[in-house]
């Protein structure tokens, strides 16, 4: 017969071992936290020294908060306040229900896939593809993709013979890099993912997830590794497809912040007809129009928000202070190589400074990267963009959607030529079927069980590229 207490300590586990995170578009988001020895053997588990709590925990993790998710759409769209850090946390709970939903089937097609090795435990799936989602963006700079175009794409990413040719540096290569070698011992030790039912959630004996299978997970362009296990080369294109469990977080976080209403998304129905085959990732003929739904909601807010023109108004200020005022925190030489200077380097630390610099503070006439100075100039573009006043004003806007993103030059004429210091024609263009003439990353199986048509044939209602261009003048 149990004994009272040990019942009571039964009935507690599952609120022991697992917190509950509130969130506006997931609801709850479980987050496993560390187990005692005792109660870990009480609930059929292996013991733990660590859970996914140690690893949100971590000053990379936490770092995350202080990065911001819309960078400069943040002017625009005042309550767009979120964090990298909260876009983690709903990449990893969207990566756990597609690890679950897709598991069954994985387990079932694997020999095939896979002949030989061993089917790893639902616990081992399901938690390495929350890792993943979790640290995906552990490597993003101050205003995130912007950091990438305008100071990482200076510097060559570390060679891998995985990838064909050299590639510049990029957050992804600096999120393998923290994962890696910052990370690796925490996300080694996990041993479980979040559950009540310890045969399904626990690791197998002698599992644990390698921090490579990781890396590879969030590489972009995605690697070819063939000393990868097989379940986790099948799960890759869920972190690199036609649609991720990245892009199905931020377009609706994205727009629940942005009070941008923009259709539904059914990612659930998505989710439900998405299955692995002896093709790999693979989509249930019924469940096309769902994907379709998605990716017009996804062009929507790159044209109606990401792309805003008072957005791209914005970033053409930061174009001429951005790079000036990293090297004045940072110094010159790429993060790939000064990880630990890297940790320091976020939106609140640059903002900070471009709040003096605005008010007149810590300007020289020659600065010296690493120094903390910038020219009265560069503290003239942030005066600009901290208050919010542009000075760039649209004069006019022209877009098409077709196959490529080479632009007609009839459109292009419509827009004139640039002037130094006074006008600038940017141009733009959205993958708005990403993937378009590329091998599939997802197969569509008709209803008989038959080979269904390609990505491309069946999303042909929507346009391969989106183009945008403005021509934006110089006020004053």
């Amino acid at each position: 017969m149990a004994q009272p207490g040990a019942t009571q300590a039964g009935r507690r586990l599952p609120f022991a071992s697992v917190n509950l995170i509130s969130d506006p578009i997931h609801g709850y988001v479980e987050l496993t936290k560390r187990l005692a020895p005792a109660e870990a053997r009480l609930a059929g588990l292996r013991e733990e020294d660590v859970a996914e709590d140690d690893l949100l925990d971590t000053a990379w993790v936490q770092r995350l908060r202080r990065v911001s998710q819309l960078q400069s759409a943040r002017w625009v769209f005042p309550t767009a306040e979120h964090s990298r850090f909260t876009h983690g946390l709903g990449v990893m709970h969207e990566a756990g229900l597609w690890a679950r939903s897709l598991y069954p089937s994985l387990r079932a097609s694997l020999p095939a896939l896979a002949p030989g090795e061993p089917i790893p435990s639902e616990g081992l799936v399901v938690e390495t593809l929350r890792v993943a989602g979790l640290l995906h963006d552990v490597g993003h700079g101050p205003f995130a993709h912007y950091f990438d175009d305008r100071f990482l794409a200076r510097f060559p990413a570390p060679a891998d013979p995985r990838r064909a040719g050299a590639k510049r540096l990029s957050h992804e290569d600096l999120s393998q890099l923290i994962i890696e070698q910052e990370l690796g011992p925490l996300i080694a030790g996990l041993r479980r993912a979040p559950g009540g039912v310890a045969e399904r959630d626990g690791f197998a004996d002698g599992e644990a997830i390698d921090p490579r299978w990781v890396s590879f997970l969030i590489s972009k362009p995605a690697l070819v590794d063939a000393s990868m296990p097989g379940w986790v080369r099948v799960l890759q294109p869920l972190l690199s497809g036609v649609f991720t469990v990245d892009n199905l977080d931020y377009v609706r976080r994205d727009a629940y912040l942005t009070g941008v209403s923009m259709g539904p998304v059914d990612a659930e129905r998505l989710r439900r007809y998405c299955f692995i085959s002896e093709r790999g990732l693979t989509l249930y003929e019924s469940g096309t129009g769902a994907l379709e739904m998605f990716l017009t909601a996804r062009l929507f807010m790159y044209r109606h928000v990401y792309l805003h023109r008072t957005v791209r108004a914005i970033d053409l200020d930061l174009d001429a202070v951005f790079v000036p005022s990293i090297l004045a925190v940072f110094g010159d030489g790429s993060p790939a190589e000064r990880l630990a200077a890297f940790a320091d380097l976020d939106e609140y630390a640059l903002l900070h400074q471009a709040a003096l610099w605005a008010r007149g503070e810590r300007l020289s006439a020659a600065p010296s990267p690493g120094d903390g100075t910038v020219t009265p100039e560069v503290a003239d573009g942030w005066r600009a963009i901290l208050l919010r006043r542009p000075r760039w004003r649209m004069e006019r806007e022209v877009h098409v959607d077709q196959a490529t993103r080479d632009w007609p030059p009839e459109l292009r004429a419509q827009l004139g030529e640039a002037e130094d210091g006074r006008v600038v024609v940017d141009l733009v263009g959205v993958d708005a079927r990403p993937g378009a003439g590329k091998p599939d990353t997802l197969a569509i199986e008709h209803r008989d069980g038959t080979e269904g048509p390609t990505l491309d044939e069946a999303l042909a209602s929507l346009p391969a590229w989106s183009l945008v261009g403005r021509r934006y003048r110089r006020a004053g």
